[in-house]
């Protein structure tokens, strides 16, 4: 039993050392995943904007440019992990609104068991629930913000 918990011990251990990895890769696919949407939303402004249009959002002409400016910007500051936390905290705004406006309601989901699992299976929650992470536990060692902090 000895040799059990010092082997679970080390293993531990070598998975805490690779933290920052796994941070990193989060934190590069999340910035990545929103800097593309972004970008492929202002190469698509009108047919975006008419989006918003159609899903009630108020002033459409401002609000289409203006969050996916916010996706392209954020999502590069967190891919680069400078400014991450607030990066992530202006999508997570982004994001819900994306869930209550569009998501939830295209699935059609219901106040029951069954919605409450449909609705965690949408990725717009995992984004949420990624960007969430990274306001929260910051962007690791690997990151701008840190070579900035350890500089000052």
């Amino acid at each position: 039993m000895t040799r059990l918990a010092g082997l679970a011990s080390r293993t531990y251990a070598r998975l805490d050392g690779l933290e920052w990895l796994v941070r990193l890769v989060i934190r590069v696919a999340v910035g990545l995943e929103f800097f593309g949407s972004g970008l492929g939303k202002l190469g698509k402004l009108g047919g975006f904007i008419q989006y918003f249009r159609s899903l009630g959002i108020p002033a459409p002409e401002i609000q289409g440019p203006f969050v996916a400016s916010a996706e392209l910007v954020c999502g590069a500051l967190i891919a680069a992990g400078l400014a991450t936390r607030p990066a992530a905290l202006m999508l997570c705004g982004v994001m819900t609104v994306a869930i209550v406006t569009a998501a939830v309601p295209e699935k059609h989901l219901s106040a029951s068991w069954h919605g409450l699992l449909d609705f965690l299976y949408l990725p717009e929650v995992l984004l949420l629930f990624l960007l969430a992470w990274l306001v929260f536990a910051g962007p690791g060692r690997a990151s701008l913000d840190a070579r900035l902090r350890v500089r000052r």
